[in-house]
């Protein structure tokens, strides 16, 4: 089986296969496809294995296989350093999180927290019991975990820490998804906010002065409803057993916000890419997004979204100067660009580099992110950042020759403050790969013309058979080509009245089959 040939018998296998308890609920029937090894465990499949080797449906060699398997994973285990040194692993845990977490909306520069704000309202049930892991087999077990109530309260000084937001100099509201309300092995079936939620965050914008939202979620959740009422939201998503303290930095500017968001977050669950296929119909799934999903699709199709892919502030400024590309090959290019922090704080800036082209016989995304990385700069300071593409940054996937092709053409090199925000771009062209078929009578007139190596053969064959008058007549009309180039070339040749020898027919098909073959070496 191809399970089998990927897992099992190739070279670099050095594991045995396993997969969670809940995703092989036949074990016994799926051994001799691979499966070494159930995580948790079930006991009751453990018999069933014994019975089919003893009534000979299952091979006990096929066991045996298996079991040597898992033995060569055991002899490979060594035990974990006598000392943990469990502080610095939980202040480096800190430190992540507070670069993971997104600063979405800043109206009025609410944040960070002010001398001026001397009463603090901490509300929602996330402040002292916070989310902060994935739920089922996700679950691990933290040497401690920091409550982000606690946590504002070591950074609030001589503020006062109130749980009533009526008159509070600023609220901050802490919501957010349950382990119950998105795991695995089910679906969500909306984007919203829990009802009870979305009247907290209101009820407390309508009695504070000022009003955070700090979000815990491990999936996109939906902003509409509540957005315009709040002055601040910051996106923790799930950050780990750190996540208080690192949201507690953040929130009194210890540390500069300075993540971006991994997925857009849309107005609306019918905007989304899948909403018309997923989860399909009677058992089938049609995955008619192709390539189009998330940024790719909102940004191709000029679909309006609450924050696009990559989208992030920050409490400083970053400017992008000049871009420049240069072509090293006929498919890679260096990408160099400066960018300086012209604000008043120390801060972290996420380059991101976009390509986008029409090249290729395919539909390509307006846009795709090739590289990113991320520059900590003091105030006034400068730094050039230079990328390296190979050829994957502008290849498509050519399902007729399976495998990665960089098309001839042109590509813009692009840098985005996010997906749908581009701040410098250059174009450049690139050789790319010649990809040259074979043709045949039955191949398109359009296949014949756009050949690279028939197609300008071709045209002579055409031209010469034309007078001046007539080959004047045939640039004007160029566009007539379009509606005969889905025409099998047999019917271009004969019926339309072209006049091209057989030799040179022949010629160019023994031309395209050359080229053909030195494609595929």
């Amino acid at each position: 089986p191809v399970v089998r040939f990927f897992l099992v018998d190739q070279p670099t296998y050095r594991r045995p296969s396993s997969f969670p308890d809940h995703d092989t609920p036949a074990r016994h029937n799926t051994s001799k496809h691979v499966l070494d090894l159930e995580m948790p465990g079930n006991p009751g499949n453990d018999a069933k294995i014994v019975q089919t080797v003893l009534d000979g449906s299952l091979d006990m060699a096929v066991v045996e296989r298996g079991a040597d398997r898992v033995r060569g994973l055991i002899g490979r285990w060594r035990p974990e350093p006598a000392e943990v040194d469990a502080d610095a692993h939980h202040a480096l845990a800190r430190e992540l999180a507070a670069e993971c977490a997104v600063l979405l909306k800043n109206t009025g520069d609410v944040l960070p927290i002010g001398p001026d704000v001397r009463t603090i309202a901490v509300v929602g049930r996330f402040a002292t019991e916070p989310r902060f892991q994935g739920g089922g087999s996700s679950h691990i077990n933290p040497t401690r975990v920091d409550s982000p109530l606690e946590e504002i309260k070591k950074l609030a000084g001589d503020r006062i820490i109130t749980a009533d937001a009526e008159g509070a100099d600023l609220a901050i509201v802490f919501a957010g998804l349950t382990d119950s309300q998105e795991s695995e092995g089910y679906d969500r079936e909306t984007l919203d906010l829990p009802a009870d939620q979305v009247e907290l965050i209101r009820t407390t914008a309508a009695t504070a002065r000022r009003t955070v939202v700090v979000l815990a979620n491990g999936g996109v959740v939906s902003l509409e409803g509540w957005h315009d009422e709040v002055d601040a939201i910051l996106e923790g998503r799930l950050l780990g057993q750190a996540g208080g303290g690192a949201l507690a930095d953040l929130l009194f500017g210890v540390v500069n916000p300075s993540g971006r968001l991994a997925e857009t977050i849309p107005l609306r669950l019918e905007d989304t890419p899948s909403y018309l296929n997923f989860p399909g119909e009677q058992h089938h799934v049609r995955y008619g997004e192709g390539v189009m999903v998330g940024y790719r699709y909102y940004d191709t199709a000029k679909q309006a979204v609450r924050y696009p892919f990559g989208y992030g502030l920050s409490y400083t400024s970053f400017e992008v100067g000049d871009l420049v590309v240069t072509a090293t090959g006929d498919d890679s290019v260096t990408a160099r660009v400066a960018v300086t922090n012209t604000g008043l704080r120390a801060g972290k800036h996420v380059v991101q580099l976009y390509v986008s082209t029409i090249a290729g016989p395919v539909r390509r995304p307006v846009r795709e992110l090739r590289d990113f990385t991320k520059v900590a700069l003091e105030p006034g300071q400068s730094t050039v950042v230079q990328f390296t593409l190979g050829s994957r940054a502008f290849a498509y996937y050519d399902v007729v020759e399976g495998r990665w092709v960089v098309a001839p053409g042109e590509y813009t090199v692009q840098i985005g403050a996010d997906a749908s925000t581009i701040v410098a771009e250059q174009t450049v062209r690139l050789s790319g790969d010649l990809m040259a078929k074979e043709l045949t009578l039955e191949s398109s007139v359009g296949e014949w013309f756009a050949h690279p190596v028939v197609g300008p053969v071709l045209m002579r064959h055409l031209s010469a058979g034309m007078t001046r008058e007539q080959q004047e007549q045939a640039a004007e009309h160029a566009d007539m080509l379009r509606m005969i180039e889905s025409l099998p070339m047999h019917q271009f040749i004969s019926p339309m009245g072209v006049q091209i020898p057989d030799e040179a027919v022949k010629e160019m098909l023994d031309l395209s089959r050359s080229a053909a073959q030195a494609t595929a070496l």
